[in-house]
């Protein structure tokens, strides 16, 4: 079974046999294709999101009075910008053919933040959906319970939980050498148990299956049923035949999410099923659905500001002024005498 985990050690075609010089040269073209194509979009990922998360970070953590919603959204904010920081590392690896120059700890460090951020980021989506739910299937209990020291245990939970269930990644990436002695070249690849195939299989499936039940089945499921609810609720009350705001919100958040992380978790389950696919399809896919998970780190702040709200008119004001302004939680009790319209706008702001 090939590496299942990161795709990046897969980018030395030289490794692979060929039956003649010309299926060599095919997969030479699109080797170069696809390491030209990743840095591209590597380096977008990196400005957009350390651009637009450390935006965030900067008004949500120093401008801000530290609300609920304001504390969700600088921790969703952290853990991309950690996220997108270590891309220079993941560029310099593609410039140098999956090479890893870094050494065995940076190794182990990068590779087991890189999961540790995703599964932080997917765990304060569905955590910020269960607020907003909560808020507006219960708003008295919710203004009477909610507070930021609660909000900063739950954040604390999350992050520890999350750190636990990565931790895995930083035993088993090792920086491993091929080739002569003189002319050897280091990769930075999962190993799990190389000296056991049926254990480092083993081990690959339960990674790959605790993957994709923490970090999608059970986020998207969650996410699902809070916004079915709020749908549900302002349905009930007519809301949504005064405004399609809230529900354009809704349905871009769940599409965000779903069309982001289904095929980054759910492609590694074809390759442990042992599916047999050609060799250039798999090439091809196996890095295009890291890449398409990876710039959720960078859309967040992106849906924050634009989604349900007129851009032209977003567009001329200032972006700190209007991350501001999206952050802002309002008091639920200015709400009541309109609650079924405004209660939504008021909570659906954070995602405007």
């Amino acid at each position: 079974m090939k590496n299942t985990s990161f795709p990046l050690s897969e980018l030395d075609y030289t490794t692979y046999n060929y039956t003649d010089e010309d299926e060599k040269s095919t997969y030479s073209s699109i080797y170069n294709i696809v390491k030209i194509l990743n840095i591209i979009l590597y380096s977008i990922i990196f400005i957009l999101g350390t651009t637009g998360n450390g935006l965030v970070i900067w008004i949500a953590g120093f401008k801000m009075q530290k609300t609920v919603s304001v504390l969700w959204f600088l921790n969703l904010a952290i853990a991309d910008f950690v996220f997108d920081i270590i891309f220079p590392l993941l560029i310099t690896e593609l410039i140098m053919d999956g090479h890893w120059p870094f050494g065995n700890t940076m190794c182990k460090v990068v590779f087991t933040i890189l999961f540790l951020n995703m599964s932080v980021s997917t765990s304060f989506l569905m955590i910020i959906s269960v607020d907003r739910c909560i808020a507006i299937m219960c708003p008295v209990w919710s203004k009477n319970h909610k507070s930021p020291k609660l909000a900063t245990t739950i954040s604390a939970i999350i992050w520890t939980t999350c750190f636990m269930l990565s931790s895995p990644y930083f035993a088993f990436f090792e920086m491993v050498h091929y080739g002569d002695n003189e002319t050897s070249i280091p990769y930075c690849i999962d190993t799990y148990a190389d000296d056991d195939e049926d254990k480092q299989i083993m081990r690959i499936q339960i990674m790959i299956i605790v993957r994709l039940i923490s970090m999608f089945l059970v986020p998207f499921s969650i996410i699902v049923i809070c916004y079915s609810l709020i749908v549900f609720r302002l349905r009930r009350s007519r809301s949504l035949s005064k405004s399609n705001r809230p529900l354009k919100v809704i349905v871009t958040i769940v599409l965000c999410f779903f069309c982001f992380w289904f095929p980054f978790h759910v492609w590694p389950l074809l390759e442990i099923m042992n599916v047999e696919l050609d060799f250039i399809v798999d090439f091809i896919m196996s890095h295009l659905v890291y890449t398409i998970g990876f710039f959720n780190s960078c859309v967040n702040p992106m849906v924050y500001v634009f989604v349900g709200r007129d851009f032209k008119k977003s567009f001329f004001k200032s972006i700190p002024f209007l991350l501001e302004n999206t952050l802002k939680e309002k008091d639920v009790s200015e709400t009541e005498p309109r609650f079924e319209q405004t209660m939504m706008e008021t909570e659906m702001e954070g995602y405007d």
